[in-house]
């Protein structure tokens, strides 16, 4: 049989004073340094041409939005939050969506659709913010999602900027 000689605690061991005041040390030392906490509200969050916030339709210099439903984004919607009914138009393109539907409360801002869009008529915008008092406000129609393309330049050129890898 062997026998193991444990080392005697000292009074302070037992009663946990060193691991109690390295404790304290760390506190009073994180409790002077500059806070690392967003004050969210009144601070915003820094956002860039990277950021993936809410996807917006782009509409172009004359007015009209560069979406011809083809139903790409909605096909690409791993949430299957986007609903596109297409219409006749007397303009050139042969379609133009009468409804464009987007639920924000399914939305999952993957940026799928940005990348399916062959008419680069969705970008993710740098939006964050989403909250309302019902869950039929958040269910955003074509009004909603338009933006002219002067909002959304910094995010179309950056795409553009990866994705001219693929172009020829």
């Amino acid at each position: 049989m062997v026998i193991i000689k444990r080392k005697e605690l000292s009074l302070a061991e037992r009663l946990y004073l060193p691991e109690i005041v390295r404790g304290l040390t760390v506190t009073f030392s994180k409790f002077f340094q500059k806070p690392i906490t967003r004050q969210y509200p009144e601070e915003p969050l820094p956002t860039n041409e990277v950021t993936r916030g809410q996807p917006r339709l782009v509409v172009k210099d004359d007015g009209n939005i560069a979406c011809v439903s083809c139903g790409m984004c909605e096909a690409a919607c791993p949430a299957y939050a986007i609903t596109i009914d297409g219409g006749e138009t007397d303009r050139a393109i042969e379609r133009e969506p009468k409804r464009f539907d987007i639920d924000m409360l399914r939305c999952i801002l993957c940026g799928f659709c940005e990348e399916a869009c062959p008419k680069d008529a969705i970008y993710m915008s740098d939006e964050l913010e989403l909250a309302d008092y019902s869950r039929a406000a958040l269910v955003y129609d074509m009004e909603k999602l338009k933006r002219p393309a002067s909002a959304l330049r910094k995010r179309m050129d950056y795409v553009n900027h990866i994705n001219d890898r693929w172009r020829t």
